[in-house]
């Protein structure tokens, strides 16, 4: 049988959303974005004001601000991301897979 890399054929269960998630901002959100996706993803999140679903699902590249330096952004690149030799940041898969997860949660 033949699978399609590009494609995910795992199952979400929406069932862990709250009934709700469509109308939380701020706290709100930002509480079942720390369950599902961890801390990480809330202080990514955060630090850029997307605190609620529509922001989140309109905003292109979550990680593009990594490339802003600043000591606010330091913080969370020391935190979420590997310092490559060349001084790239790549985020660290566990961020990218809970980011991935909250999103497909969303859609």
């Amino acid at each position: 049988m033949y699978f399609d890399l590009d494609k995910d054929y795992s199952l979400i269960d929406t069932s862990v959303l709250p009934n709700d998630i469509f109308t939380r901002i701020d706290d709100g959100f930002f509480s079942i974005v720390k369950v599902l996706a961890g801390d990480s993803v809330f202080n990514i999140l955060r630090i850029q004001l997307i605190n609620s679903e529509r922001k989140l699902l309109n905003t292109p590249d979550v990680f593009a601000f990594f490339q802003i330096e600043s000591e606010e952004t330091n913080t969370i690149k020391a935190e979420s991301c590997f310092k490559s030799k060349t001084g790239q940041y790549v985020v660290k898969p566990s961020i990218q897979t809970g980011l991935s997860y909250l999103i497909k949660l969303l859609k």
